[in-house]
């Protein structure tokens, strides 16, 4: 028979495990938008090079404008989302101490069961001894 707290440490692994989910989206969006940074950066460079080879082709000003509002965008982006990450890493670890409690209470119960268990057989036995004792003397 499943106990409270054994409900309980279902519900708690299933939302501990639905976060893990949130957080490996959330990974692979900040993966995603660090490549696309670097293959900005990686662009970037090409362009400069490509402006320092030929002086006067092209307005690189106006490149580099755009460039540095699209990278302080995906900067931006990343940020919030790594903070996001961190939020939902707190969430998992405060889950996984709750679920800890519940372990550690259900095993206490279970303990104490047993203990209790164990006393009141041991009463029987006590017991069933003592009558064998009290027929035996009085035969």
């Amino acid at each position: 028979m499943k106990t409270s707290l054994q409900t309980l440490q279902r519900i708690q692994k299933f939302n501990i495990d639905e976060q893990r989910k949130i957080l490996v989206e959330l990974q692979t969006k900040e993966e995603q938008l660090q490549n696309n940074l670097n293959r900005l950066n990686a662009e970037y460079e090409r362009e400069l090079e490509f402006a320092t080879q030929n002086p006067g082709l092209g307005d690189f000003g106006a490149y580099t404008q755009r460039y540095l509002q699209y990278r302080e965008a995906f900067e931006v982006q990343l940020a919030a989302l790594r903070t996001e990450i961190e939020k939902v890493r707190d969430k998992i670890s405060d889950m996984f101490k709750e679920q800890k409690t519940y372990e550690i209470v259900d095993k206490n119960r279970q303990k104490r069961r047993e203990k209790e268990d164990a006393a009141k057989d041991q009463k029987t036995l006590d017991e069933i001894g003592t009558n064998a004792y009290i027929k035996r003397r009085k035969h």
